[in-house]
């Protein structure tokens, strides 16, 4: 198992009670004595983001569910060199940020395409220890995170894509039915 840190995935055991992580794939930002947070990568809401908020002008980017976390609160993953003065790494050429001013004035000067830049309404969070406990319990299987799953689309199905790409156990893991009961 790989150790949490930011770039790596966290990806739901597949009958995750918690209706918020079932079948989830979370990419960690942020893993520390603090605590830990990342957003969740195969929620798409319904919505774009130009329905939620104006502050974009017309963008036609989706918007994701990024965990339960203020929900209220965008934030966005990117690989705009322009932008990581105003972001955080979590990974090669792979940045978070919450700075959306940043992103406006990028914005303002050209059309940035959702395969470098997506939103994300909310996050998860982990109080200080949470997170080691819930891996401890076998809540999470823990992969290195890919660009090709941050940025894939739909996403919808990222869950199975990362643990059939893991092959073996994690490749039939995959295959289990939402509801056991129907095995």
């Amino acid at each position: 198992m790989v150790q949490p840190a930011p770039g790596v995935l966290l990806v739901a055991e597949p009958f995750m009670p918690d209706p918020n992580f079932a079948r989830t794939v979370v990419l960690l930002v942020e893993h520390n004595i603090q605590g830990s947070f990342g957003v969740v990568l195969n929620r798409p809401a319904p919505v774009q983001v130009k329905e939620v908020t104006d502050f974009f002008g017309e963008i036609s980017h989706g918007l994701y569910l990024g965990g339960p976390v203020e929900t209220k609160v965008l934030h966005a993953l990117h690989s705009i060199p322009p932008l990581e003065a105003h972001s955080q790494k979590v990974m090669e050429h792979l940045y978070w940020t919450a700075d959306m001013r940043a992103i406006r004035g990028i914005l303002a000067a050209r059309e940035i395409p959702e395969k470098i830049l997506r939103f994300y309404a909310g996050y998860a969070g982990w109080a200080p220890g949470q997170l080691d406990q819930e891996l401890a319990l076998n809540s999470w299987i823990t992969v290195p995170a890919r660009r090709e799953y941050i940025f894939s689309s739909p996403n919808t199905d990222l869950w199975r894509k990362v643990l059939t790409d893991m092959g073996g156990k994690y490749a039939f893991i995959a295959t289990f039915p939402r509801d056991p009961r129907l095995n």
